[in-house]
């Protein structure tokens, strides 16, 4: 459509829940892959490359910062190639008729950014964590997560970080 850069983005996303050992109790499993391609040589531009990091996926790290660098800097630049998954199990702690309730959840995520097209090799990050979550019909539900890295590249810290979101799911 008038655009002067040539390339694809293949995407596959897949999300399940199931009933937990007890009632109420729920576990959800994510899991997501990408690759981006340039025709003809191209490279995908920077803003449509793959990036890791945050609520909506590795919640142990800043927010697209689970990325390839360029030798010698610092600055994520984005990947063509990334895979992801997440397991979550969470349990009622609070829960009234009405809607309103407070939800505990322990996580795990896995996950890859690689700079090559169809490049799943390389080195992974993984974080677990504990949220709660607070279902407020009026308000919509909030998140709040912290994650604690487990593996990490050098550019991250070993230290956990907060992630607060709005809504009744992550995106995935």
């Amino acid at each position: 459509l008038g655009g002067d850069k040539e390339f694809y983005k293949l995407e596959l996303k897949t999300a399940w829940y199931f009933r937990g050992f007890f009632r109420g109790h729920v576990l959800e499993l994510v899991g997501r892959g990408g690759i981006a391609d340039g025709f003809g040589g191209q490279d995908v531009p920077f803003y449509e490359r793959f990036f890791l990091g945050g609520l909506s996926s590795l919640r142990g790290f800043r927010y697209r910062d689970n990325s390839p660098r360029e030798p010698g800097f610092t600055e994520p630049i984005g990947g063509d190639t990334y895979w992801f998954g997440s397991a979550e199990y969470s349990l009622p702690i609070i829960q009234r008729e009405e809607g309103a309730g407070v939800r505990f959840a322990v996580f795990y995520d896995i996950g890859a950014v690689e700079s090559a097209p169809y490049s799943f090799t390389g080195n992974f990050s993984d974080n677990w964590g504990f949220g709660l979550r607070l279902d407020l019909p009026v308000l919509h539900a909030l998140r709040l997560d912290y994650g604690i890295p487990i593996h990490h590249d050098s550019f991250s810290s070993g230290s956990g970080k907060f992630q607060f979101g709005v809504g009744y799911t992550r995106e995935f």
